[in-house]
C-alpha cells in the first residue's frame, strides 16, 4: 500500500484530498508506490512473481505519465486489469463469416448487425448499412486471415495506407492497452523517445517489440491514457468518463468498477 507523507506536529494540514496528493517519490525511502498487493487488488490472475517483475517498470512510467495520485493510479489499475491482466497481447483478427461481419461489417457499429440475417440492418436508402461490403462479396478472402482482414479493416485509417499497404496488419493492437495504427506507433515512439534519449527506439520500424519486451508494452499503455487525457477523468472520479476514453464505450464496465474499489480500499481512500 502506498503511503502518504504525514505532517509534522502542528503543520498545517493539506487541504489537497488524499486521493490526489502526490504518490510517494522512488527515492524517498518508502519504496515502491506499485506493489505486488496493488496489483493483485486489480487482478488477481497472475502469480506473485509476475508482479514483482512488473512492478517496476509500472512504477516508473506511472512517474514520467503523471499518473501520479493514488486516485490516478487506482483508474489505471482497474482499467489495464480489467482489458489485459497487465499482460502485453496483440489482436487476433482471426473470426468466422459471421462474426467479422459483426465485428466489422455494418455502419454505426456492433449493434448495426443482425445475426437472424447474417446482414447489416436497413439503411436509410432501404438497403443493407454496410460498411465493408467486401466481408459479403469475398468471404472467404477474409475469415480466418488474419493478415488480409485486418489490412483490410483498418486500411486508410490511423495513419495507415490502403489495403494493399498491408499496414493494417502491420499496426495491429498490441500492448497491454491496444495501440491500434501506424499514427499511433508514430506518437508512441515519439512520446518514449522525448522521456528517455538514452533508449531510442523507432515503433514504425519494429512494431513487434509491444509484444517481445514488456516493458515498450506496459509503457504503451501509459502513453494511450495520457494521449486521451485520462487523467483528468481519473481526478474527477468519473469511473464512465474514464472507461469511455479507454474503451470508445462501456463495456465491462461493472468489473471495472470492482477492481476499482478493491483497489482504492488497498491504497486507503
Amino acid at each position: 500500500m502506498a503511503r502518504l507523507r504525514r505532517s509534522p506536529p502542528g503543520a498545517p494540514r493539506s487541504r489537497v484530498p488524499r486521493s490526489q496528493q502526490p504518490l510517494p517519490q522512488a527515492n524517498d525511502g518508502r519504496g515502491l508506490a506499485v506493489t505486488v498487493a496493488l496489483l493483485r487488488a486489480a487482478d488477481g490472475a497472475n502469480p506473485d512473481s509476475y508482479y514483482e517483475a512488473i512492478a517496476g517498470a509500472l512504477d516508473d512510467y506511472a512517474r514520467r505519465y503523471a499518473v501520479d495520485t493514488p486516485l490516478r493510479l487506482a483508474h489505471f489499475l482497474a482499467q489495464i486489469g480489467h482489458e489485459s491482466s497487465f499482460r502485453a497481447t496483440e489482436e487476433n483478427g482471426h473470426y468466422s463469416v459471421p462474426r467479422m461481419r459483426e465485428i466489422f461489417g455494418c455502419r454505426g457499429g456492433l449493434a448495426q448487425y443482425d445475426r437472424a440475417a447474417d446482414d447489416c440492418r436497413i439503411g436509410a436508402d432501404g438497403q443493407p448499412a454496410r460498411l465493408r461490403p467486401k466481408l459479403w462479396l469475398e468471404p472467404d478472402s477474409y475469415a480466418g486471415n488474419p493478415a488480409r482482414l485486418l489490412a483490410y479493416v483498418y486500411a486508410n485509417r490511423l495513419g495507415n495506407g490502403d489495403e494493399a499497404s498491408g499496414d493494417g496488419y502491420r499496426y495491429r493492437g498490441r500492448g497491454l492497452v491496444q495501440l491500434t495504427g501506424k499514427a499511433n506507433y508514430a506518437a508512441f515512439t515519439e512520446a518514449h523517445n522525448a522521456r528517455d534519449s538514452q533508449d531510442v527506439v523507432d515503433f514504425v520500424a519494429e512494431p513487434d517489440l509491444l509484444l517481445s519486451e514488456l516493458k515498450y508494452a506496459i509503457e504503451s499503455a501509459f502513453h494511450y491514457w495520457e494521449s486521451r487525457k485520462v487523467n483528468a477523468l481519473a481526478d474527477l472520479d468519473d469511473l464512465e468518463g474514464v472507461t469511455r476514453a479507454v474503451n470508445g464505450g462501456l463495456n465491462g464496465l461493472q468489473d471495472r468498477g470492482a477492481r476499482l474499489e478493491r483497489i482504492k480500499k488497498a491504497l486507503g481512500i
